[in-house]
């Protein structure tokens, strides 16, 4: 009895899942001129730039050590996070505040000419701490930042793997 019962269940939350749009995120195709990518950033060992080339990586895309070695160049040019004070409770113990993170990027080519122009995504988060609580509600904060920088590298795979871009791409290489 029980075992017919748990599978109508799991078939019921699979069913679900699929209905409301859910899929799992997987690796992304990139056009030709980005199968060989260098990674220009500030910070070439920050979070951001970790989860890029990990995904890059797991995308079969290959990221080379120099610009020369590569036929494109992905620059990311600012990461800026910043945090807004929303609210505070009326006993003044509870704070909300609004975290966001804000990265730039370019794409040129080995020689710095830019190929797509630059290109702004950000990500949003709501976070409420208690005075009480400050050190977990730090550790929460840097939680949810990573998170986001986690969405805004899904965000510039996607952005790359667009028919725009890819467009652009291949009519720049066309014309050179």
């Amino acid at each position: 009895m029980y075992p017919n019962f748990l599978r109508i269940i799991l078939l019921f939350i699979f069913f679900s899942l699929t209905s409301c749009g859910f899929h799992l995120r997987g690796v992304t195709t990139l056009s030709q001129p980005l199968q060989k990518l260098y990674l220009k950033t500030e910070n070439p060992y920050g979070q951001l730039a970790r989860n890029l080339r990990d995904y890059l990586n797991q995308s079969g895309i290959q990221v080379t050590d120099s610009p020369e070695n590569a036929t494109t160049v992905l620059q990311i040019l600012s990461e800026n996070q910043t945090q807004q004070l929303l609210s505070v409770s009326g006993t003044q113990q509870t704070r909300q505040y609004a975290l966001t993170l804000v990265v730039t990027f370019q794409i040129t080519d080995p020689h710095g000419v830019v190929l797509v122009p630059p290109q702004t995504l950000s990500e949003g988060r709501t976070f409420t701490t208690l005075s009480d609580q400050i050190l977990a509600g730090s550790n929460e904060q840097n939680t949810m930042y990573q998170q986001m920088r986690r969405a805004i590298v899904y965000d510039i795979m996607n952005r790359l793997s667009s028919r725009d871009i890819t467009t652009l791409l291949t009519n720049q290489k066309r014309g050179t």
